[in-house]
């Protein structure tokens, strides 16, 4: 009887230590929706920098927005400035494991935090080496530095040395091309270092030369 009774009191101590790690691990959301009152709107994508700044697509607002734990700071284009976002319509943003942030929307935009400097990538149509169109949905940086680039017009992968693109499209007669043009979304990295392009569920292995160019 004695034993039986020392059982149930451990079952009882376990039981209430395990609810008082519960509790103390429950998940506290704090919400900020205005910025000095103005509605932040609509957030189409987030992304976190190394130092653990926090960072937001403003959709609707066509922003991007920094956010410190504190104070939340808003990029916005201006046209008298040059060293602003280069475009009004923003749809995704990423932050690259230098801290660099990649803002895709009606162009692509490379801000760097450190120095306050916009670098600017646009469509030209006298330069094969340029952004593929308009439309940029989706931005990732690989495991060997490669910058991917996903539009409504194919995928790009920037050579950051050249500032020149190198594009994929697909092509119905060749069966190694890209699946298709609309490559929107995220794009993720597993561990075996493939590409999930998940708008369109294809794979695009990672040593990208066996990928037809266009």
């Amino acid at each position: 009887m004695k034993g039986k009774t020392q059982q149930t009191l451990f079952i009882l101590l376990l039981l209430s230590f395990q609810w008082s790690i519960a509790q103390n691990n429950s998940i506290l959301f704090s919400k900020f929706d205005s910025l000095n009152g103005t509605p932040i709107g609509k957030i189409n994508a987030i992304c976190q920098d190394p130092s653990g700044i926090m960072w937001f697509c403003g959709n609707s607002q066509h922003c991007f927005y920094r956010y410190d734990g504190n104070i939340l700071t808003k990029f916005f284009q201006d046209n008298n400035n040059p060293n602003s976002l280069g475009f009004y319509g923003v749809e995704t943003i990423y932050a690259d494991d230098r801290g660099l942030i990649w803002i895709g929307g009606d162009g692509l935009d490379q801000y760097n935090p450190s120095t306050g400097i916009f670098k600017h990538y646009r469509h030209s149509n006298n330069d094969s080496g340029s952004l593929n169109g308009t439309g940029v949905n989706s931005i990732l940086k690989d495991h060997s530095g490669n910058v991917w680039i996903g539009t409504n017009s194919g995928l790009d992968r920037l050579d950051e040395k050249t500032g020149k693109f190198i594009h994929y499209r697909n092509n119905p007669s060749n069966p190694k091309s890209l699946s298709d043009n609309e490559v929107s979304h995220e794009q993720l990295i597993d561990k075996i270092n493939y590409y999930h392009l998940t708008d369109t569920i294809f794979l695009v292995p990672a040593n990208w030369p066996s990928i037809n160019k266009e």
